[in-house]
């Protein structure tokens, strides 16, 4: 008999072969697995990320965790290298990280980065994780630029119980972070400080499709908060803009 993880390692293997996504019963049937154990295993590979369910469908599609995984151990997939010597180019010129996010199921997940910093403290986190929007730069820019109906629910889904565990400057409550849009969206990007770490600092803006106008994704700068300061982020702004629009122009030529 097959152990959980072999059920979820057929189960990855058969979304593979779906773009569109499998059906619940679908699954079960194709797999040999009854429809209550099929359940508890697509659940929980939901509530680690790996997979989301199409609101239309209802069909369970991978997410793109999977991709950043194969991101992080390859290094070779042709939407980074694609983007890359832009990112490239902004770390070079803000002389701190450089991250791309990608936007998918209204989550973001840090897909490709570039480190401009040569020497001192380095702001390095890991590749591949999901941004928590209330309290990133990314995610502020995100949510600054979607209609309110999209906003709601995505703050419901966030939560605030996060917040004890980071920064100061976290938002706790619905107040606190409307007004950190609110700013965002004047400002045209997203900023924290103190707010995703304590001593941090990091500005995103949004990357928009400028056919459908739609969020493709996020570019940012973070770095340390003594180095990124008031001055150097006005500073960075054109560029940072720039860049956005740039990949926006890469995201329409390529149709991704």
């Amino acid at each position: 008999m097959l152990s959980n993880n072999d059920r979820s390692l057929q189960i990855l293997e058969a979304l593979l072969k779906e773009v569109n996504g499998c059906a619940l019963s679908q699954l079960s049937t194709d797999l040999d697995i009854p429809k209550s154990a099929m359940h508890r295993l697509l659940t929980s590979m939901k509530d680690m990320g790996y997979i989301y369910q199409d609101e239309q469908t209802q069909h369970y599609k991978l997410s793109l965790k999977i991709a950043s995984m194969g991101l992080t151990y390859l290094s070779s997939r042709s939407i980074t290298e694609t983007f890359q010597p832009l990112l490239n180019e902004l770390a070079e010129q803000s002389a701190e990280l450089v991250r791309l996010g990608m936007i998918e199921d209204e989550r973001i997940i840090w897909i490709a980065k570039a480190q401009g910093s040569k020497s001192g403290l380095k702001y390095d986190p890991d590749s591949g994780s999901i941004a928590y929007l209330p309290a990133s730069a990314c995610g502020l820019a995100y949510l600054s630029n979607i209609p309110a109906e999209d906003f709601s629910r995505i703050v419901e889904r966030e939560g605030f119980e996060k917040a004890d565990q980071l920064g100061p400057n976290s938002p706790k409550n619905l107040d606190q972070l409307t007004q950190m849009v609110e700013a965002s969206r004047e400002r045209g990007y997203g900023l924290i400080s103190d707010t995703y770490e304590l001593g941090m600092t990091a500005m995103a803006k949004t990357i928009i499709n400028p056919h459908t106008q739609k969020p493709f994704g996020t570019v940012s700068i973070a770095g340390p908060s003594f180095r990124l300061n008031e001055k150097r982020v006005d500073e960075l702004s054109p560029a940072l803009i720039a860049t956005a629009e740039k990949l926006g122009e890469i995201v329409h030529l390529a149709h991704l």
